[in-house]
């Protein structure tokens, strides 16, 4: 038995549980009944779906935009994500707001 492990925003996973809850499934029994239907069929959800010129392009935004995390969870480039409790300077300022008036 394979073991299939990924990460994935908490809010992404929170939205798609609710999806899937709709037909009474998990993410996990979701991405089990997925993985086994391609594996039997030989067809992928995602086949044809970068063929197109649009496609393409995006297909190459997706491919940079993972490479880009993984690096940044490798420690390859830095994470440009900041402590969730504290908000930087610059949006404050674009804000037109100060810490206190957030009451961060």
């Amino acid at each position: 038995m394979a073991l299939l492990q990924t990460t994935i925003d908490d809010d992404v996973k929170a939205r798609a549980d609710a999806v899937f809850a709709r037909s009474g499934l998990t993410s996990a029994m979701a991405v089990r009944v997925m993985v086994t239907q391609v594996a039997n069929t030989g067809v992928s959800p995602f086949d044809g779906l970068f063929s197109t010129p649009a496609g393409r392009a995006f297909s190459e935004e997706v491919r940079v935009a993972m490479l880009r995390e993984e690096a940044k969870e490798c420690g390859l480039l830095p994470d440009d994500s900041f402590d969730a409790t504290t908000m930087p300077d610059d949006v404050l300022s674009m804000l037109g707001v100060t810490a206190e008036q957030v009451a961060l």
